[in-house]
């Protein structure tokens, strides 16, 4: 060569093709070439006219061996960053054992208005207690629906009768995948083998999430979610699967709060330590359970349900959260938007290392719709109180106390013959359980759900004794 040329390499891959080379070819050290540049230019060698040089023909250019190694290097990060998956899929299995006094469901018949008089001539059928207390497992299925004279076709999931058994509760498929840096595509699945008859299968799925978030701002700590997503409504939401739940059973008033709606949503942090968090959404529905009398995934009316929570989390060193919520909107199942469905209520969580404290409380209601064979609806109110102890890294225990009181409806009782029926409900129920995680991917969980009646509806033996055991994906 007849001087020397300066080079640099702006990237990491290039430098260690550069090594790489270097070692390769067996020639001077790597501090040679910094050292030859510090000299300035080598001098050029006298050419020798006896014998002719071959070298140059062999002579190999570093630059056009960088260029090669480097192209070779973005060849195998392309391969590499082709065979990571582009979808991450987890989920779980819940198996259970259940076991429920009496024929497994939660309501009897005023048969001849002999309790409560005052609606004779006014309802066709009056049914006293919950028929969703006798709760088996996260889904909130009970072990039996009951004989409900009269009733339009139902779907009893489980109809035991009152006689024990396992039960596969849950199969949940849950499909992750990143379409940027901003933004996150979310489906999850449930399947449920149940009996079938009459030739036909029982198993069941139905698809709880299927949503988009969008993180547009730099912090992304806005968030907008597009689809099929989670409640704005209190706390309970957040552990409504299995997998997330420290205990197994719902609460009485998780019916009106931890459904998936479709539709808009938006959640915004403020603040140190999301100090303020705000939601809001607009849905075909509102959250209620789509088991439950009251539930429109796809709206059969123009109105929209509007939702919205706000929650404090004060500077203090305890982790406590403070929230209150509530939607309005057209009944859901209701083809006209004249009838107004609303619920609006309270929240309050506490986090410690020895435990967690959670409470709920809960009002609404909703007029029905006589002629389209909507159901109305008085929730005096509903809530919970519930307590997460950690006694081991591995056991801990629950104590929940809860209540319900409603008034159910089908039907007008002011027209001639009255209303097809109404379910009256003034219940409590205590829940005890222990809580056993043998890794975090296989925990056992067993409950046992004393039901009573208050306020003149005689008792009702559907007391439930059930268990979990839940893998993970």
């Amino acid at each position: 060569m007849t001087g020397h040329r300066r080079w640099k390499c702006g990237t990491a891959p290039a430098a260690a093709a550069l090594a790489t080379w270097v070692a390769a070819l067996g020639g001077s050290s790597a501090q040679a070439a910094p050292a030859a540049e510090e000299q300035g230019p080598a001098p050029s060698p006298e050419p020798n006219l006896a014998a002719p040089d071959d070298s140059a023909e062999t002579q190999i250019d570093p630059f056009a061996k960088i260029a090669e190694l480097e192209a070779r290097l973005d060849q195998q990060q392309s391969v590499i960053v082709g065979r990571q998956p582009r979808v991450i899929v987890g989920g779980y299995l819940d198996l259970g054992f259940f076991a429920a006094q009496g024929n497994g469901s939660g309501i009897v018949r005023d048969q001849g208005n002999v309790l409560f008089p005052q609606y004779a001539g006014r309802y066709g059928w009056v049914f006293l207690g919950d028929i969703l207390s006798p709760a088996v497992n996260t889904r909130g299925e009970v072990a039996d629906l009951g004989d409900a004279t009269g009733a339009p076709p139902r779907f009893d999931s489980i109809h035991s009768g009152g006689a024990p058994g396992f039960i596969v509760n849950e199969i949940n498929l849950n499909l992750t995948s990143g379409l940027g840096p901003s933004a996150i595509a979310t489906a999850s699945i449930n399947f449920t083998p149940r009996s079938g008859s009459n030739f036909s299968l029982g198993d069941v799925f139905d698809a709880d999430i299927a949503q988009l978030e969008w993180m547009p701002t730099r912090s992304q700590r806005t968030s907008i979610f597009v689809g099929k997503f989670d409640s704005v409504l209190g706390i309970e939401y957040r552990e409504r699967k299995s997998n997330q739940r420290y205990g197994i059973t719902p609460s009485l008033i998780a019916r009106y709060t931890t459904g998936t709606a479709l539709g808009l949503k938006i959640r915004s942090k403020f603040g140190p330590d999301d100090v303020l968090v705000l939601a809001a959404s607009v849905t075909n529905g509102s959250f209620t359970q789509e088991q439950f009398h009251f539930y429109d995934e796809i709206d059969t009316n123009l109105g929209k349900t509007v939702s919205g929570r706000v929650s404090l989390h004060p500077p203090i060193p305890i982790d406590m959260e403070l929230g209150a919520s509530g939607s309005w909107g057209a009944q859901d199942r209701s083809p006209n938007s004249t009838g107004k469905m609303w619920f609006a209520g309270v929240d309050y969580q506490i986090h410690t290392r020895h435990a967690d404290l959670k409470a709920q409380y809960l009002k609404g209601g909703a007029p029905g719709d006589p002629t389209n064979d909507v159901y109305g609806l008085e929730l005096h109110g509903g809530g919970y109180v519930e307590l997460d102890g950690f006694l081991l890294s591995h056991l801990g225990v629950l104590a929940r106390a809860e209540y319900r009181d409603a008034f159910v409806w089908l039907g007008d009782p002011n027209a001639l013959g009255g209303a097809n029926r109404a379910y009256l409900t003034k219940s409590w129920r205590a829940t005890g359980g222990v809580h056993i995680n043998f890794t975090d991917r296989i925990i056992l969980k067993a409950e046992y759900l004393y039901n009573g009646e208050y306020d003149g509806i005689p008792h009702i033996n559907n007391n439930v004794i059930t268990s979990s055991l839940v893998l993970i994906e």
